[in-house]
């Protein structure tokens, strides 16, 4: 549960990051939020996994990260309870301001017990054994094996992920989430700056899932491998054509903000 609500937390904060940057209007704030939120989902499926796990492996420690956990817990409750009474209440404006004084201070000493709390949940985190990099993968279960690549990819390993999304494109390949793996098998690529060969992989999206809901995303990165590669027309026209097929996607928001246009 804990983990959960950190990771919500993450996307709230991550939203409201760029909901709060300056410059572009709200659409290409509203297009930069969607696809972060697309990208991170694909994360709670690792995250479950990897709780899952976590789980399984705890010793002596145990006891103590529940009894934090439900600390954290209680005190988030409390927060809430108070900003609610705080909310609520009908007294005077001069005893509520008084009230909202002592509120905000058991709020922040609360805050701070519980970053306390924070930091030796972290501490007993860090001295569990480590997981493996990939768990068995049951055969015939393709949810475990999109997971282990992309977990695989947001470590960093991207031979790796690429393998595994490559096993995962040829062994189910009507799946609603091959055309995510393909992709993702451009993402790694691209991440390695194999420029040329990321662009075959978007390509293959575009050629094979025509109508997947990663097509616009592979159009994307595409033009702007191109323009990476030094081909600026050749970027510059994937990415109008992108805006021309999905006008009302939010990657022709993001093409919109890569060629200068309102």
């Amino acid at each position: 549960m804990f983990f959960r609500i950190t990771f919500a937390l993450l996307i709230a904060a991550m939203a409201a990051t760029v909901v709060a940057a300056p410059g572009g209007d709200q659409k290409d704030r509203d297009a930069q939020i969607k696809l972060a939120l697309d990208e991170l989902k694909n994360e709670v499926v690792v995250l479950e996994r990897q709780v899952r796990d976590m789980q399984a492996s705890m010793d002596r420690n145990s006891g103590q990260m529940n009894a934090l956990i439900n600390q954290i817990v209680d005190n988030v409750n409390a927060i809430r309870q108070a900003q609610s009474r705080v909310a609520e209440g009908s007294l005077s404006a001069i005893t509520q301001a008084n009230n909202l004084g002592e509120q905000l201070s058991a709020t922040n000493q609360r805050i701070e017990r519980l970053s306390g709390q924070m930091a030796e949940l972290k501490r007993l985190v860090e001295n569990l054994p480590k997981l493996p990099t990939m768990m068995q993968i049951t055969p015939g279960n393709p949810d475990q094996l999109f997971a282990a690549a992309y977990g695989d990819y947001s470590r960093g390993n991207y031979d790796l992920a690429i393998s595994e999304f490559r096993q995962y494109v040829e062994t189910y390949p009507s799946s609603e989430m091959a055309d995510n793996a393909q992709y993702w098998i451009g993402e790694a690529l691209y991440a390695k700056k194999q420029l040329n060969e990321a662009i075959t992989e978007f390509d293959k999206v575009i050629a094979i899932f025509p109508k997947g809901d990663k097509v616009p995303a592979a159009r994307l990165k595409k033009g702007m491998a191109l323009i990476d590669l030094g081909q600026p027309e050749a970027g510059r026209t994937e990415l109008q054509n992108l805006i021309k097929l999905f006008p009302r996607s939010n990657e022709a928001q993001l093409a919109r903000q890569q060629l200068g246009e309102k």
